[in-house]
């Protein structure tokens, strides 16, 4: 992960002196030198600060580092006062120490102070560190006392800072110049982004594969300034959580998808326990806020784990509950997530709050058992005691949760490690919940042995076909669903007779024409057969649909009953949705001679045939033939047909709200069923064909699936809560969306601005 330090360092030429007293910043590159004014700032929170300026010379490193916007590393050197004001040059000369080489390190005579004891105590700085910093080190003025005037030197050595009086020998303080962690660069598509997952995360959590709570440990220690690279322990929590917890996930997923609702709950744990960012889109935003939270939060006080667990649980148990009540099955649970970051043993330490921390995670995972983790680690020195964190995960363990304790150490290394592990393991539950593998219903099966159909200009050939008449060994009948019979509880079948005149039996062909997940689509007929023993094909070319699997019982109550219920289920919200169309002024067409594209979900029907002699009852679905070319646009998994993905069906038309692709309708229905249905359920799996033989476009559609949250459920391709999110983390909302009034799930917008990063 690309980081951008500032340093203090030697610069290759020793820059003159100005013998005038006027203090500028001199800008060097390869190709020009510019002259601007900068205030003088000092890093160290423990100096008195001035509002002088000072030169500074800003050197820009020729060699290219990585950033997060691949910006050139800068360096800046501090140049010296002008010379009249140093009135001992032996002792120090400008920009470097004004030492004999010679002279033994342990020989600097350096004459503490109490508060820098206490400051090199804290930040765990020797006083050997200091002399070394006297003889190696960059020397640099630091800012004056702002009471006596008096000027001060400024060491920089191995990244640790020292100031002294101005004859080099009084310690003042001393402290750790950490590095600096660049800001990610925003975009405004980003900030509309998290906005909407903002919405999202409040206004339908059940969208949400995944929630995490970051406790942080905030109280006195924290401020110790001995992990190698930052500030003090704070500094090194949350830039190693921002780093290799956050933008180790966002980099590398690019996919905006794979991250699409997740929530990220910030606690610092003190005396109490405080919520700084709750339920925040896991997002670059996320990262920001984080980056800059050290400089905001200072440790102090003391740490009780069991007030800042007691929060997290309490907010834990109410998110579940909401999910529960609203239909979500256990399998469809997000995964939630503790990670539980402390430097040492807990203030509340007795027998009583070691059992009270007992019950607070055992009443976590009694409900929510491998959907609950804890992951604790520990920040301290190898002797630091860390058995209440490891007792915590052993606890959630044997209890029905996973967790895993690491003990970082004062290592970053080790502590970007362990965020990486935990990163990991989130990686696999979103996974889970996306695609439905944790899902308790089986999902093998066994397919029929068949041969596909020859496809091209076959003139001539004869394919194998079956019968089946009337009166010739079968009973043969046509029925159609009636969804109204459904929903009263009766017999939603209703024999219509044959669609063609005079018809009385049917012919289809063996071998499929098309495959799909669950069925198969065979060429089909009426066929007519009177007393002359002539088989004659009466009607229109049709097309019949029977289960892919083996030994699957294919009678309309067991087979095809889902499959009727969910094509006049589509049908009648597809109707409701094109009369929502027409009356959207942003969907006008600007010329009156077309109109926006309708959508349509062909009927289907049921033909029975009884065998005479083994009373076996088999039914084959039969719809309309749809001539053209066959199109899916989505999918239950997540498929969306994207706007470059061949050369059908790309026609436009112009709207008073823009010009689009007729397809974009399409998928904004799913979208407006979503809406519509008060967020249960999703119609998708859309396919067919586009007809434009009438006077206006029109979709038709067939075999869709429907997707919901509560019961009652639609068949096999019901992919529930599962379904639901796997649309919303790739729908793309358009100007079709917004002409209907519907709120944002993602934005065509931000999905080009991806692109084109």
């Amino acid at each position: 992960m690309a980081e951008l330090t500032l340093r203090k360092r030697r610069p290759p030429e020793d820059p003159p002196l100005s013998p005038q007293p006027s203090r500028r910043l001199l800008r060097v590159s390869s190709s020009s030198v510019e002259v601007v004014h900068l205030s003088s700032e000092d890093d160290d929170d423990d100096e008195d600060e001035d509002d002088d300026e000072i030169e500074v010379v800003k050197i820009v490193k020729s060699k290219k580092q990585v950033h997060f916007d691949e910006v050139e590393h800068e360096v800046y050197y501090f140049k010296p006062y002008p010379v009249e004001l140093v009135h001992d040059e032996t002792l120090c000369s400008p920009n470097r120490s004004a030492v004999n080489s010679s002279k033994m390190t342990a020989e600097y005579t350096v004459l503490s102070s109490r508060h820098g004891r206490a400051r090199r105590q804290l930040r765990n700085i020797s006083k050997m560190d200091l002399r070394a910093a006297i003889k190696h080190g960059i020397k640099t003025p630091a800012h004056p006392n702002l009471l006596t005037g008096a000027r001060r030197w400024k060491f920089t050595f191995k990244n640790v800072v020292y100031i002294t009086d101005e004859t080099c020998r009084q310690e003042i303080t001393s402290y750790i110049e950490a590095m600096q962690i660049k800001p990610f660069p925003l975009t405004i598509p980003m900030m509309s982004r998290h906005e909407e997952v903002k919405r999202i995360l409040k206004e339908e959590p059940h969208l949400c594969v995944g929630h995490t709570y970051i406790i942080i440990d905030q109280s006195g220690s924290m401020r110790n300034s001995d992990v190698n690279g930052f500030r003090d322990r704070s500094h090194a929590a949350y830039g190693t959580l921002a780093l290799d917890f956050i933008a180790e996930q966002l980099s590398s997923r690019p996919n905006r998808e794979d991250l699409f609702a997740e929530s990220v709950t910030v606690v610092e744990m003190r005396n109490e326990g405080e919520i700084v960012h709750d339920r925040q889109p896991f997002d670059w935003i996320l990262f920001n806020r984080l980056v800059r939270r050290p400089d905001i939060s200072r440790p102090f006080s003391h740490g009780n784990y069991n007030k800042s667990l007691c929060l997290v649980r309490d907010l834990i148990i109410k998110e579940y509950n909401s999910l529960v009540e609203s239909g979500a099955e256990e399998h469809e649970l997000p995964k939630f997530n503790v990670v539980f970051l402390s430097d040492g043993k807990p203030s509340d330490d007795t027998r009583v709050f070691d059992q009270q921390r007992v019950d607070i995670l055992s009443s976590l995972t009694a409900p929510l058992q491998s959907k609950f983790s804890l992951y604790a680690m520990g920040v301290g020195a190898k002797e630091a005691d860390f058995t209440a964190l490891a007792n915590m995960v052993d606890t959630v363990k044997n209890t029905g949760g996973t967790g895993q304790f690491v003990h970082a150490g004062l290592s970053a290394v080790t502590m970007s490690t362990s965020f990486s592990a935990i990163s990991s393991a989130l990686t696999s539950a979103r996974t889970e919940l996306l695609t439905g593998k944790n899902d308790a219903s089986p999902k093998t099966h066994v397919k029929k042995d068949f041969t596909m159909r020859e496809t091209g200009k076959i003139v001539g050939k004869v394919f194998p076909i079956e019968k089946f008449i009337n009166g010739k060994g079968y009973t043969v009948k046509r029925f159609r669903f009636d969804k109204d019979l459904n929903e009263r509880g009766q017999s939603p079948w209703k024999d219509v007779g044959f669609a063609a005149h005079g018809a009385n039996g049917f012919e289809m062909e063996i071998r499929p024409l098309g495959e799909g997940a669950e069925r198969l689509a065979y060429r089909f007929n009426e066929i007519k057969y009177d007393k002359t023993k002539v088989v004659k094909k009466v009607g229109k070319l049709m097309v019949a649909k029977k289960s892919i699997r083996a030994n699957e019982k294919e009678t309309k109550e067991d087979f095809h009953k889902d499959f009727c219920r969910v094509q006049n289920v589509a049908y009648d919200l597809a109707e409701k949705f094109n009369h929502a169309v027409r009356q959207a002024t942003p969907l006008k067409a600007v010329s009156g001679e077309t109109r926006p594209p309708e959508l349509k979900f062909v009927l289907c029907h049921v033909y029975t045939y009884t065998n005479h002699e083994t009373k076996e009852d088999t039914g084959v679905l039969v719809e309309r033939f749809l001539p053209g070319k066959f199109t899916k646009y989505n999918s239950n998994n997540g498929y969306v047909r994207e706007a470059n993905s061949g050369v059908h069906n790309t026609r436009t038309i112009e709207l008073m709200s823009g010009k689009v692709r007729l397809e974009e309708f399409v998928q904004a229905f799913s979208h407006w069923v979503y809406v519509h249905t008060n967020h249960t359920m999703v119609v998708c799996d859309l396919q067919g064909v586009l007809n434009e033989e009438g006077r206006y476009p029109e979709f038709l559609l067939t075999d869709p699936a429907i997707c919901t949250r509560k019961p009652p459920r639609y068949g096999k391709t019901d992919m529930k809560l599962s379904g639901i999110r796997n649309f919303c983390s790739t729908h793309r909302c358009g100007l079709v969306c917004r002409g209907l009034g519907l709120p944002c799930i993602t934005s065509s917008l931000a999905n080009n601005d991806k692109k084109k990063s």
